[in-house]
């Protein structure tokens, strides 16, 4: 007597309508293009092509304090900062890399990476700048299906002499 109940509760279930597979795969893949782009404006000193990887209202904020908040103020941030010479000389000796991508869910992302620099000269000072080993924790939010930086984190380990 009880077994077609059961047998009737399975069957509507294997029937029921199952919910669309997660993007993953593809959203991953979406978040490491929209990364590679951003790191290509970067090593290329092209403010609007990073910038054009960042939300309207993007906060960013680097090692040394300075904080920004939107993509505007971003992109005259980067403008003045790719024309200093003592940025320039900087050189990767350990290029950017994904350390891990996170999906909180289904629109937003956490990435880590890092990168190591050296040659970079004060310009104030004139000084070269010991080298760099820097840490990248970014946000990225998908609106309107396109997956864009929101919130940027730079972090730098200090070696103490």
């Amino acid at each position: 007597m009880l077994r077609f109940p059961i047998a009737l509760v399975i069957a509507i279930l294997a029937l029921a309508p199952q919910p669309a597979p997660a993007q993953q795969p593809t959203d991953e893949a979406a978040i490491r293009a929209v990364f590679a782009h951003e790191q290509e404006g970067w090593d290329k000193f092209d403010a609007k092509e990073v910038v054009s990887t960042y939300t309207d209202d993007i906060v960013w904020q680097n090692p040394f304090g300075v904080r920004i908040h939107g993509r505007a103020d971003m992109e005259k941030f980067l403008t003045n900062l790719f024309a200093r010479p003592g940025y320039r000389a900087g050189n990767s000796t350990v290029p950017v890399k994904i350390l891990d991508l996170h999906l909180t869910s289904p629109t937003t992302a956490v990435v880590w990476s890092d990168e190591r620099i050296e040659g970079l000269v004060n310009d104030f000072s004139g000084h070269p700048m010991d080298p760099r080993h820097s840490y990248y924790l970014e946000v990225f939010v998908k609106q309107n299906g396109t997956w864009k930086v929101s919130d940027s984190m730079i972090m730098d380990i200090v070696h103490l002499k």
